[in-house]
């Protein structure tokens, strides 16, 4: 009975020094903006990493991330956040990160997507982030910005069932 409690403890303290080095809060942060000028529309994402890379079930150097890096990137965002414009999926392309250690935040940003939007379009986002590894304790906060359509919208996705839909 003393060595099982001795392993016991051994586990808890285990387990208690690699939580403590995670972070409470399961969060992601994008924007939408499209410009009414240009008729594109361009996301980026703030994601922490060490939650991403989790989801990414890989490991990768976010100060230089290779081709195939952002290949997953791709992939991943192209399964988990889906934008529509009248039921067209607008696909993901990596165009550049930056990341802070500091904060352990990746700012990843795609290509414009060009979507020329008029009266009764409709668009739907369904950001579905992180909801396989965090479940209910996940959060994906959106800004979208659609001049001259509306100034600003908030969206909050707290579950796989969330979806933001307008109708312009």
């Amino acid at each position: 009975m003393k060595r099982a409690t001795q392993i016991g403890i051994l586990l808890l303290i285990v387990i208690m020094t690699f939580s403590s080095f995670t972070h409470p809060l399961k969060v992601t942060s994008s924007l939408i903006n499209y410009d009414n000028d240009t008729q594109k529309i361009k996301v980026e994402c703030r994601v922490f990493v060490d939650d991403f890379l989790l989801s990414l079930g890989r490991d990768m150097n976010c100060h230089k991330l290779t081709n195939k890096d952002k290949s997953v990137i791709e992939n991943y965002f192209n399964k988990y956040f889906i934008m529509e414009l009248n039921n067209k999926k607008l696909p993901f392309k990596f165009e550049t990160s930056d990341y802070n250690e500091n904060f352990n935040v990746l700012n990843i940003q795609f290509l414009e997507n060009d979507a020329t939007i008029k009266k009764g379009d409709i668009l739907k986002v369904s950001n579905q982030l992180l909801f396989d590894e965090f479940e209910f304790v996940q959060s994906n906060r959106m800004e979208l910005r659609f001049k001259p359509f509306f100034k600003v919208a908030y969206f909050e996705s707290t579950k796989i069932q969330d979806s933001f839909s307008h109708t312009f």
